[in-house]
Parts: C-alpha cells; structure tokens; sequence
C-alpha cells in the first residue's frame, strides 16, 4: 500500500484530514495505523473516504487523522502499511 498526500487540512467538525492518492493497493476498512515511508513513524487513521476520482496518479482518497498525529503528515509525505 502506498499512499502520496497532496494536501492536509482541518475539517470543522470531524478533525484533521489528509487528501491524496493511493498509488498502490489499498487500505483496509479494518487498517487504524499507517507508516510514513522510510521511517519507523507510525501515523493513527481514524476513517478514510473514498472519491470518485482516479486517474494515472492513483485513486484520489481522504483520510481523517487522529489529532495527536496530525503534525507527521504533510503534503509530500508517502504513507505505507498499514502496520497492524
């Protein structure tokens, strides 16, 4: 799984999110946890949206962060797992 954020943002109501594009496989329903690409950081996923949208880059997908880690993920962060 590989997933490339384009960019972050705060959604009133439901948190932290990040948008980008699953380049490769996908991220299960049951997935809670990610790792940024090369290191050993773990990122907490509290949801993700699918959009309709999928082209050469990837599916375009959104994911809502849990709060304490939303500093590790910025537009440009390759996501990979997920870990458990």
């Amino acid at each position: 799984m590989r997933y490339r954020v384009q960019r972050t943002y705060e959604l009133t109501g439901r948190g932290p999110a990040a948008l980008g594009w699953l380049e490769d496989g996908e991220i299960p329903f049951s997935a809670s946890t990610l790792q940024v690409e090369g290191t050993a950081t773990v990122v907490r996923i509290r949801s993700r949206e699918m959009h309709s949208s999928s082209t050469e880059d990837g599916e375009l997908l959104g994911i809502f962060l849990h709060p304490e880690d939303a500093d590790l993920v910025t537009a440009g962060t390759v996501l990979v797992g997920p870990t458990d």
